[in-house]
């Protein structure tokens, strides 16, 4: 009889792991998060793709939010995936800058290609450890595919947000401002970033992930942009050239080449998207605290900002000048 009980109880709470494991509860708590933010939007930003079958289909990321600071209009992408507390999402390490050139602010994703105001390269603070490639562990073992379809399915929305974007600086039906369209994956799952160097010994001999990696509130994730990807932000592109004209674009132009389909296939291959951003949602939500703030260095940087910035400088300018004086030293020895 006592076990017939424990079945029938078990039973009868299946519907609240089928209703956290929706992620429904967790979109409905992140957008009144983002309301306290005074963000404004909706659920659900839907678009449509081919699938594999070569069939439009419609596609989905769960919350389309705005947060608008002065001339500067966030975009915020979000994909929520609810996980129980013991699922861990591990993820490489990777480094700001480096051959790449990946800057602090890659996960947001600016867009200041028709716009007279530029957006401003400083050197801000990260708003989070920068990481390479992910995979979900469970206490039922590893999913390779959870992550990689969240980013997917962000990915591929980005063309349309960053047409959106141009479209709105082209006929002015917003003031004159930058846009930033950053994709964001909320989970309750932990994010552990593996520590650097770390080996397949070290990784065999730890009891506990926490030995061989770091817990973090939130990570920036370097995307990497397949070849189809690439293609299919490119085709969106043209089409928006074929429907204004590229001669028309190039006129209002104002971006880092004068040919609009070059600058377009340039954000395809590298920029559409560079990098998301990863949030943990806690009771805390530090992570979101973390976004915001950044968001708001952004719209007015500090001085501690502008002082990293002048600092920046200030190598970059040593580096030149040893340059310099090397060529100038390997010149006068061959004459």
């Amino acid at each position: 009889m006592v076990y017939l009980a424990e079945i029938m109880d078990n039973n009868s709470t299946k519907w609240k792991d089928f209703l956290l494991k929706s992620s429904l509860p967790l979109e409905y708590e992140v957008k009144k998060l983002l309301d306290e933010y005074k963000c404004v939007g909706s659920y659900e930003y839907t678009y449509l793709r081919k699938d594999e079958n070569g069939l439009n289909c419609e596609f989905s990321y769960d919350i389309d939010e705005a947060y608008i600071k002065g001339g500067h209009f966030f975009n915020l992408m979000i994909e929520c995936k609810f996980r129980d507390p013991s699922t861990d999402w591990v993820f490489i390490p990777e480094e700001y800058g480096g051959m790449d050139e990946i800057d602090s602010y890659c996960f947001l994703n600016p867009v200041d290609h028709f716009a007279k105001k530029k957006f401003i390269d400083l050197d801000y603070e990260p708003l989070a450890p920068l990481c390479g490639k992910g995979i979900e562990l469970t206490s039922g073992g590893q999913n390779p595919k959870t992550i990689t379809q969240a980013v997917s399915q962000l990915s591929y929305a980005m063309a349309e947000k960053i047409l959106d974007s141009m479209e709105n600086q082209i006929n002015r039906w917003i003031p004159e401002v930058i846009f930033y369209n950053v994709p964001i994956i909320v989970t309750t799952a932990n994010l552990i970033r593996l520590k650097e160097n770390t080996t397949i010994d070290e990784i065999k001999r730890s009891k506990t992930i926490e030995e061989i990696g770091t817990k973090e509130e939130c990570l920036v994730l370097k995307n990497n942009i397949g070849r189809d990807l690439e293609q299919y932000s490119f085709d969106k592109f043209l089409q928006f050239i074929d429907k204004y004209g590229r001669a028309e674009l190039n006129k209002k132009l104002n971006s880092f080449n004068k040919d609009i389909v070059f600058v377009s296939s340039v954000i395809a291959k590298n920029y559409c998207p560079q990098a998301v951003a990863i949030i943990q949602f806690t009771d805390t939500n530090h992570g979101f605290q973390k976004l915001f703030n950044f968001f708001n260095e952004i719209a007015k940087p500090t001085e501690k900002t502008l002082r990293r910035t002048r600092e920046r400088q200030e190598r970059r300018d040593a580096v030149s000048k040893k340059l310099g004086e090397f060529k100038a030293k390997s010149k006068s020895k061959k004459s």
